[in-house]
């Protein structure tokens, strides 16, 4: 069962792997088209939601927040080894102590695997030609969502697939909107993958969750990139140590001031916050 904790005080749900499938698969199974809203949260999601109130109501209200990054499970492990200690209040130089355990800790290998928008999305198509659920893909910009459908339909027969690539400018045109809405609900996908960007995916799914004729929804990022082959994936050995964001610099050296968020602010606000 996942476990609901808090991170800077945003909800995320210390769910392994299998529970987190679990969880989604039992909203599959159910004949309610009830969407349900599942998101993929890293450190740069935590930051910006102490700084927008109204995406730290979007993740402390989703269906699912999954520890999408070693950060967030390196977060938690750290809050809880302080909250063990009895001394009252916890000196600096201790928590510091913890903190450089913790990091050993990830840099081994030895903290729980993560959830990724990735990792979820390949479970869960593959599951979906054996349960026969209809998948819909938006977003992703330009051909990607089109070009992922015709890979998806190649590689998995049978599986009953869709998608549009979405608004270029999310929110700004209510016309093509109702279009999308339109065509998504005549197709009704038990699972709908939402690639329009961190934080404005989870911002789309939220305002329109009520109107979606959809079970899941999933803010999945780059993950189309990804799964293309458009971004490389990391080499097991940057997952296994928690070095992703060594690989995504050394790719896309633009995201430097996301990682700067993710690498150095996050630990600081986490250290700061016991």
């Amino acid at each position: 069962m996942a476990k609901r904790r808090e991170i800077l005080g945003v909800r995320i749900d210390e769910v392994k792997q299998s529970e987190a499938l679990d969880s989604i698969g039992a909203w599959l199974r159910s004949k309610k088209f009830n969407c349900r809203q599942v998101v993929t949260a890293y450190s740069e999601f935590l930051v910006r939601a102490n700084s927008d109130a109204e995406f730290k109501k979007i993740l402390n209200e989703a269906d699912l927040v999954v520890p999408d990054g070693v950060s967030a499970l390196a977060a938690l492990s750290y809050q809880e080894k302080i909250a063990n200690i009895p001394e009252l209040p916890v000196s600096v130089f201790k928590r510091i102590l913890v903190g450089f355990g913790v990091g050993r800790q990830v840099f081994r290998g030895k903290v729980e695997k993560t959830v990724t928008g990735v990792w979820l999305f390949e479970e869960l198509v593959g599951l979906a030609v054996r349960y026969q659920w209809k998948v819909f893909l938006l977003g992703g910009f330009g051909d990607k969502a089109e070009r992922l459908m015709k890979k998806l339909k190649t590689e998995k027969p049978g599986l009953e697939i869709d998608f549009d690539q979405g608004e270029q400018r999310v929110g700004e045109n209510k016309v093509e909107n109702e279009r999308i809405l339109e065509k998504i609900n005549n197709f009704k996908p038990d699972l709908l993958f939402v690639a329009y960007g961190p934080v404005k995916q989870e911002k789309w799914i939220k305002n329109n969750k009520d109107r979606l004729k959809v079970k899941v929804a999933i803010g999945v990022g780059g993950t189309f990139d990804e799964v293309l082959g458009d971004l490389p994936k990391p080499p097991d050995f940057f997952e296994k140590h928690g070095l992703k964001w060594l690989w995504r610099l050394w790719l896309q050296p633009r995201r430097i001031k996301r990682i700067y968020k993710a690498v150095i602010i996050f630990p600081w606000k986490v250290f700061r916050a016991v």
